[in-house]
This record gives C-alpha cells, structure tokens and sequence, in this order.
C-alpha cells in the first residue's frame, strides 16, 4: 500500500483502517431528502471507525490520515499539538481548497499565526489529529450505540459529508500552515471531479506555501526564521 511505504519511510507506527464501502454499510438513520451519495456515507463510516479504533486503543490522540494524503516531512508532533490552543480536540492538518490553502498560508507568513479556528471552507478530512474527548463526542453523538450510524440531527442539507461533520461538533482548530497535501498522481475513486476542482489546485497552492515558508528559513527572515535548520515549522527530518 502506498500509504504504509510513506510511513515506513518515516519509521511511522500505524494501523490500517479496512474502508467501508457501499456494500458493507452499517445500518444508516438520516433526515430526508438528502442530498450526499452512498459513497461518501460510507467514508464518514470508515472515519467513525478509524476514531472507534483509536478510541479503544488507549492513546490520548491519534492522527488519522486518508490513505491519497502525502508529505515531505516527518514531524515533531509532540511539538505541533503543544502548539495548539488548549481546548482543542480535533485539529485538521490538510485542506484541498486552494483559496483557502492560500489564505492560511498568508496568515502564517505575514503574522506567525498557526491556528485558526475551522470554518466550513476549509474543505478535507484527509488529515486530523483527535484526542480522546473529542473522539468520545463524536462517537456519543453519532453512534450512540456503538454500531449503528445516528445522522437524524443533522440540519444541514448536503452536508452528510466527514469533514463537516467531524469538525463541527467538535472544537476543531485549522493548521494555517499546509503539513500534507493531496497526492496527484491518484484519482479519486467517489469523486474524480474533485480532483481538477480541488486536489490537484489544491496540492498546488501547498506547494506555494511551503515554498514561501522554506524560502524565509533559509533566509533567516520572517516568522520561519527559527526554523532554518528543519526548513518547515516543526519539521524533524525530510522524507
């Protein structure tokens, strides 16, 4: 697999979500209409049970990872979640909207902000860390018997989708700065539209970033100044 050579690179422990699919969907109770495809219930499924998963394995927090996310970097996590603001539970690590890849980007490079606090634009549950209270109001809420998936309160039409339902019944917090991005050389097997709207301008637009953050490293300049020896904030070592 793909993902699992990334992390062997990277001398990465992990565990391996098996995806639910169409077919092997859990019983499903959402609000009609709807307006959200088979497919992408069954990747909120896959999350909720990668959150399960990690939820019983007795660590405090997890990083949990789409398997067409990549990075440069292997990171000083420790570091990266201290940095955060102290009640956070998720923070999301990969956006694939390009303007607002940008736009974060901007905010890092021109002020030092690292954290914003997750708005609806900020598309992708591609890459998250969650810890155990916010693993365990995720679950509580939308599989209360530990099986079954409960969507009938959500009040938001087309919006049955993982990013959005993670991030907001949660308090989740936005990297500015972009740590993975979508790999372009993949397709996306239940949206491959996204990948020409999304993915690919989006993995673009990270490349502007880092290139920017790298350049005022290496520079000794600007709020990467610190960073000179690692060339990407919390960076331990290129992959």
């Amino acid at each position: 697999m793909l993902i699992e050579a990334y992390f062997a690179r990277g001398g990465v422990a992990n565990s391996r979500v098996e995806a639910i699919t169409p077919e092997s969907l859990p019983r499903i109770s959402v609000r009609k209409p709807f307006a959200n495809s088979i497919p992408e219930l069954a990747i909120l499924t896959s999350h909720l049970d990668a959150i399960g998963m990690a939820c019983q394995s007795g660590h405090e927090t997890a990083v949990i990872m789409e398997d067409d996310v990549r990075s440069r970097y292997v990171f000083d996590a420790l570091t990266l979640i201290s940095s955060a603001p102290h009640d956070w539970e998720i923070l999301q690590l990969h956006v694939s909207n390009r303007p607002v890849v940008l736009e974060l980007g901007e905010m890092y490079l021109r002020h030092g902000v690292l954290w914003h606090e997750w708005e609806p634009t900020c598309y992708s549950a591609g890459a998250y860390v969650i810890n155990r209270k916010g693993a365990a109001r995720i679950l509580s809420h939308y599989r209360p018997n530990g099986t079954d998936i409960d969507l009938t309160g959500v009040h938001a039409f087309g919006k049955l989708v993982a990013d959005h339902l993670l991030y907001r019944r949660s308090c989740c917090y936005t990297a500015t700065i972009p740590y993975f991005m979508n790999d372009i050389a993949l397709t996306s097997t239940h949206a491959p539209h996204r990948d020409e709207t999304h993915h690919r301008p989006g993995a673009l637009g990270v490349e502007s970033i880092m290139q920017q953050i790298e350049s005022q490293a290496v520079a000794g300049s600007g709020h990467a100044r610190p960073l000179l020896q690692a060339g990407y904030p919390f960076a331990l070592r290129a992959l």
